[in-house]
């Protein structure tokens, strides 16, 4: 059986590591604080915090290939994808270089290496106090978001205006940095969601920036959302489908409400999306792993938004295993040990839609109801729970994590909207005011 070493894990691995197991794969685990499932599932596990000590984790990595030789190492975490090709690079094993998993990481040499290659994208200024935003506002006069250069699902993402004061964007600043501070403290479990590398094993010195006192301040683009998940193979591009992406309306944030593909823009725009998302992937140089990219269309115009070397999180692999045949864990897997893969473009066989529980108030979570029923029917195809009974949970924008997500399937996007609407409510959180909460009293 080929080898595989994962760096890092999110969510209960179980499920994909026994697929990869029936398809012929054994797999090791590099993790800070390792949970039951994670021992459970994974042939061997070592606790190491791979952030903190890369040099630890790229001895490990050396010692287990010496004692039992790895064919392909891989991770399916924002967090644990730059780690995961200097793990490649130091045991001659295929995969993306450093850098290029550095650029698809780090969102300002994202920004700058899209626009040398010609593709339209948002403008943006590398920011780091509340004075030089107020003077590129003003300077572009339209909406601009303010980012952190690096993490994933529009946490800590904020909209700022061209008439909002500098107490005001430095109330946003601070509270924007405040989060990221707390993210490692509110989540022990998880290496933390900023982090990226300093200079070494192929990240060159002038490529390291510090993600919490450096931000990405770029121009707010209107039109719909969209995403392209798909694989590189030695320059060779798939892209499975276009999922199409809404968010929260008349906020200041952004975090994602809804998805569902097909799209509804129809198959000559989405030929155009994809042929976007192939120019992108070749500039930020990415040749041997999955990929997801995130892009706005407004008429004619078609930007890209931000590209991850790696698959699209939550919902997405069961869209396209179900919608497209295509199993996302077993494709990185065997890019990662070296496999030629190209798919030619598949035909969406049907209709999906998910939508994320949000929180309504910030708390306890004191229970959750319904779940036992709705994840019984049918019609569903996943009933996601991130939380647990004594969590506590913050209401957008203190916090900007889900509470879950529900995902259906049908034969057209009309019944998918109509299964939604039927068994979404029907799962039913009950929160707890918790004392120093600003909601309760």
């Amino acid at each position: 059986m080929k080898h595989l070493l994962f760096i890092h894990t999110a969510g209960d691995p179980r499920d994909y590591v026994e697929r990869l197991r029936n398809l012929g794969f054994r797999s090791s685990l590099i993790k800070m604080s390792p949970v039951d499932a994670d021992r459970l599932c994974f042939d061997r596990v070592f606790d190491l915090d791979y952030q903190e000590d890369l040099d630890a984790a790229m001895a490990c990595a050396r010692r287990l290939h010496g004692q039992d030789p790895i064919d392909g190492v891989l991770s399916f975490s924002e967090s644990g994808v730059i780690a995961a090709s200097m793990a490649a690079a130091e045991l001659g094993l295929p995969g993306n270089h450093p850098r290029a998993a550095l650029r698809a990481r780090n969102k300002y040499l994202m920004r700058s290496v899209l626009r040398q290659a010609g593709i339209d994208s948002p403008p943006f200024h590398l920011v780091r106090t509340a004075g030089e935003i107020v003077h590129c506002l003003a300077g572009m006069n339209q909406p601009m978001v303010l980012k952190p250069l690096s993490g994933s699902s529009s946490y800590g993402v904020i909209r700022l205006n061209p008439q909002d004061g500098l107490d005001t964007i430095d109330a946003h600043l601070q509270a924007v940095q405040t989060y990221i501070r707390e993210y490692r403290r509110e989540n022990p479990q998880y290496p933390f969601e900023f982090w990226l590398p300093e200079a070494g094993r192929g990240i060159l010195a002038e490529d390291v920036y510090q993600p919490e006192d450096t931000f990405l301040l770029e121009g707010f683009l209107p039109g719909r959302q969209v995403s392209v998940d798909g694989m590189v193979c030695d320059g060779q591009v798939s892209c499975f489908g276009v999922i199409e992406v809404e968010r929260i309306r008349d906020t200041d944030y952004f975090l994602e409400y809804e998805e569902w593909m097909p799209t509804r823009l129809g198959p000559d725009v989405e030929r155009r999306i994809k042929a976007v998302v192939v120019r992108a992937v070749h500039a930020i140089g990415l040749t041997r792993s999955c990929f997801h990219c995130e892009l706005k269309v407004d008429g004619d115009r078609i930007a890209v938004l931000e590209i991850a070397a790696r698959r699209g999180a939550d919902n997405i692999a069961d869209f396209i295993r179900r919608l497209f045949a295509v199993d996302i864990y077993a494709e990185n897997a065997r890019l990662a040990v070296g496999e030629q893969r190209l798919h030619p473009e598949g035909r969406c066989r049907g209709a999906m839609k998910m939508r994320y529980f949000i929180p309504a108030t910030s708390g306890r979570l004191a229970g959750v109801e319904g779940v036992d029923e709705v994840r019984a029917d049918p019609r569903v195809s996943e009933l996601v729970l991130e939380f647990e009974p004594g969590d506590t949970v913050l209401k957008p924008p203190a916090g900007f994590e889900f509470l879950g997500y529900l995902s259906v399937l049908a034969s057209s996007l009309e019944e998918a909207d109509a299964v939604l609407e039927e068994l979404y409510p029907r799962v039913r959180f009950h929160i707890a005011p918790q004392a120093g909460d600003p909601e309760s009293p």
